[in-house]
């Protein structure tokens, strides 16, 4: 395993600070997938929230500026930043750095690094993220500025590969360090999903992969067979076999007893003939075993889960008003309702995808008594829902840009797609 170290000049952990969350991220991404990085500090730095979970190294938080300037105490803080990074280097594979190739801030630290690469026999590779959309002022500055010192900066950072957020820029990184491009990388910044998750809502989360998916469903139901979970079932196992994955969240409240234990039996094995997995359909109150029943879940976790889902299916026969269908609204999840339901047309408007459930309403009177509708074929009627369902993922925008983002800039995706790559990558060069 790659001993990794993440280098900042953080005083604090302020949450209002960009560039926090992305090293919070990063510590979250490294500690996901079996690292154990050391943090880089300045002196004084309270470790919280992630920094808390790892290893944070404090270094002597020496005089800076946002300026290049040559202070009085220069050489003497170089000096003091030499003798702390030195032990760190040794003991380093990889140092994640943030702004220190060019922000002038970070002007000791960066002398004080490429000095003891330059008299040590130092091995660490480096992976410099560069923050910053227009060319870097150190940069700009030191060119032609004939102080030793800049001489230096303005030399490629020994062993490094330069990050970019976005490709485009791959260039213009490239011109701004004197590199050629092969040594600029994208790494696109990630979204932490789960940061502000309740823990119950991770676990259903990560037990179906659900980040993952091209389809999300989502159903909290109290097992009564008049909610008619089956279709919602059917509905998947079609969405499956178009060639999308599909996750089927059976969120089954007060339903440890009576006929509703029979009834989720079935409907466990209508999902396993039907195609689907354990993972692929499952209810929530068997996540922790069937010995090990949970009646419910708080509004949190329901909330939690809706909002990375995109699909809300409610095929019930009766209702009242259906609060959930009211919250994947608003959490925008393209939502199907049962048009046999007349109620349904009148709470929610036109906007949702009506396809025929039956109902206990006699849809031609509006009265009590009943509408069962036939299908011609069963299967065509639910493949032509799930091929609407993926329509829609795809061309609306809103839900097309969501599931992107949810699906390839995940913590774990771009750390396994982008990030972990470069840790071992070639990225030799000197002086």
């Amino acid at each position: 395993m790659k001993k990794i170290t993440i280098q900042t000049t953080f005083r604090d952990a302020d949450p209002a600070y960009s560039l926090n969350r992305i090293v919070k991220g990063q510590i979250q991404m490294l500690l996901d997938n079996g690292y154990q990085p050391i943090i880089i500090v300045a002196k004084g730095f309270k470790p919280i929230e992630e920094y808390a979970k790892v290893k944070c190294v404090e270094i002597p938080d020496v005089p800076v500026s946002n300026d290049i300037t040559i202070d009085k105490t220069f050489d003497e803080d170089i000096k003091e930043l030499k003798k702390v990074f030195l032990p760190i280097l040794q003991e380093t594979d990889v140092m994640i750095t943030h702004d220190l190739v060019y922000q002038p801030a970070a002007l000791k630290h960066n002398i004080a690094v490429r000095e003891l690469l330059r008299d040590n026999d130092v091995s660490t590779k480096f992976l410099h993220w560069v923050h910053s959309a227009a060319q870097p002022a150190m940069v700009q500055q030191i060119r032609g500025g004939g102080q030793p010192y800049l001489d230096i900066v303005n030399m490629p950072f020994p062993n490094s590969l330069y990050i970019t957020f976005n490709e485009y820029s791959t260039p213009r990184i490239a011109s701004w360090f004197g590199i050629t491009e092969d040594k600029v990388k994208y790494v696109p910044h990630p979204h932490n999903f789960y940061e502000f998750w309740h823990k119950d809502a991770i676990r259903i989360a990560e037990k179906g992969n659900l980040l993952q998916k091209d389809v999300i469903i989502i159903y909290p139901v109290r097992l009564d067979r008049g909610k008619q979970v089956e279709y919602v079932i059917k509905i998947a196992s079609a969405v499956k076999k178009t060639g999308r994955s599909v996750g089927a969240v059976i969120m089954d409240f007060h339903s440890l007893g009576g006929d509703k234990v029979d009834y989720r039996q079935e409907l466990q094995t209508l999902a396993l003939n039907l195609g689907l997995s354990e993972t692929e359909c499952f209810f929530t109150s068997e996540i922790d075993g069937k010995d090990k029943m949970i009646s419910s879940f708080s509004n949190q976790v329901v909330s939690n889960l809706f909002e990375i889902a995109n699909t809300f299916i409610l095929p019930s026969k009766s209702e009242t008003y259906s609060l959930i269908a009211q919250e994947a609204a608003v959490k925008r999840n393209f939502c199907i309702l049962n048009f046999d339901f007349p109620p349904m047309r009148s709470i929610y408007g036109e906007a949702p995808l009506y396809r025929k459930f039956s109902s206990n309403i006699d849809i031609a009177s509006g009265m009590d008594g009943g509408t069962a509708t036939k299908y011609n074929i069963e299967d065509n009627y639910m493949s032509d829902i799930a091929k609407y369902i993926n329509y829609v993922q795809e061309n609306t925008r809103v839900l097309a840009l969501s599931n992107m983002i949810r699906q390839n800039r995940n913590l774990q995706t771009v750390f396994k797609r982008h990030i972990e790559p470069l840790l071992f990558a070639e990225s030799r060069f000197n002086y």
